[in-house]
């Protein structure tokens, strides 16, 4: 199989987009720059550096029926990044539903296959979904995850940690659309960065179908990214919302000098979904993150687009493709 600077090279070249760290000056190629008190060291087993492919909302059930076909054009990157994510909306369960939504979203599952077979590592499960079948639902999604041989980031601060290429990652989900324990995610994601770990919080919020991040987004934001947070990875209101680095200074009382950064994916939109009454919610991007033991390095947005009666996810044309990129350019 190819590697992913091949498949890039080969089929993404014109639609990769590097977010600078100026909202409205950053060419859209532009790298983002290094926090000047970090210089970037040569990658070696120590000081590696990680690739992770993050996507939005993931939904097999309900009108979606996911095949063979579903991710073949973004598997390559799925498979070639060190690990894969995506936010699973749907419950893998055989347990009847229990919400009172008329938006249920739990199947069968054996649909758990197609997300490995992807390439997909980890599913965050933090979201209004998750006990659509109830808790027994829920506990037999993270046992069918489980058994795909895939992790489950839930729903309750528990920390998943990896160590990939030297560089060692903490994983934490909340979903922040419910009441939820502001000061205990803060805790948790400053434990986990005292512990030596980059953290990365999968973050459901947000308001539905909105193209820019509420109030609430950008103060919470603010908050993970002080306690400790390298990368916000939201997802929920169905569209892509804009990119964002919060810069964190050394001191409190001289915020000239940053001594880090955070970055903020507000809102992956749509992974995979059935839902057709907006073109929005049908154009989507995979955020192609790399990360070392400072913090993020590079952020590579590869836009595509759902077709929904066919369940799948395919190339973006180039007007679409530049719709999505400006869509998450910092406004």
């Amino acid at each position: 199989m190819e590697s992913l600077h091949t498949f890039l090279r080969r089929t993404l070249t014109t639609f990769i987009l590097v977010l600078g760290l100026a909202a409205g000056t950053a060419p859209i190629r532009a790298a983002a720059p290094r926090p000047a008190a970090s210089p970037t060291p040569n990658p070696t087993p120590e000081t590696g550096i990680v690739t992770l492919a993050l996507l939005g909302d993931l939904n097999l059930g309900r009108g979606v029926h996911p095949n063979k076909e579903t991710f073949t054009y973004l598997k390559p990157i799925l498979e070639s990044a060190d690990l894969a994510m995506g936010n699973l909306e749907s419950p893998l369960t055989t347990k009847a539903v229990t919400t009172k939504s008329p938006y249920a979203l739990c199947t069968d599952p054996e649909k758990a296959e197609f997300l490995y077979e992807a390439g997909f590592d980890l599913l965050s499960v933090a979201n209004n979904h998750y006990i659509d079948c109830g808790l027994s639902g829920y506990r037999e999604t993270l046992a069918t995850i489980k058994q795909n041989d895939m992790d489950a980031i839930p729903a309750d601060f528990v920390t998943i940690t990896r160590e990939v290429n030297g560089v060692k990652l903490a994983f934490l989900a909340v979903n922040a659309t419910w009441k939820f324990d502001r000061a205990g995610l803060l805790k948790a994601i400053d434990a986990a960065q005292s512990n030596g770990n980059v953290v990365v919080v999968s973050v459901h919020w947000g308001d539905e179908y909105f193209a820019q991040p509420s109030r609430f987004q950008k103060t919470l934001a603010k908050q993970m990214a002080e306690a400790g947070a390298s990368l916000i990875w939201g997802h929920h209101p169905h569209v892509l919302q804009p990119v964002e680095w919060i810069d964190i200074p050394c001191d409190s009382r001289d915020t000239t000098k940053i001594c880090r950064q955070t970055l903020v994916l507000y809102s992956l939109g749509n992974a995979l979904f059935d839902q057709y009454g907006l073109p929005d919610t049908r154009r989507s991007a995979l955020a192609l993150v790399q990360m070392d033991k400072n913090g993020v390095q590079a952020f590579h947005a590869i836009p595509f687009v759902i077709d929904e009666p066919r369940s799948r996810l395919v190339a973006a044309d180039d007007d679409t493709a530049k719709k999505i990129l400006e869509r998450l350019r910092p406004k």
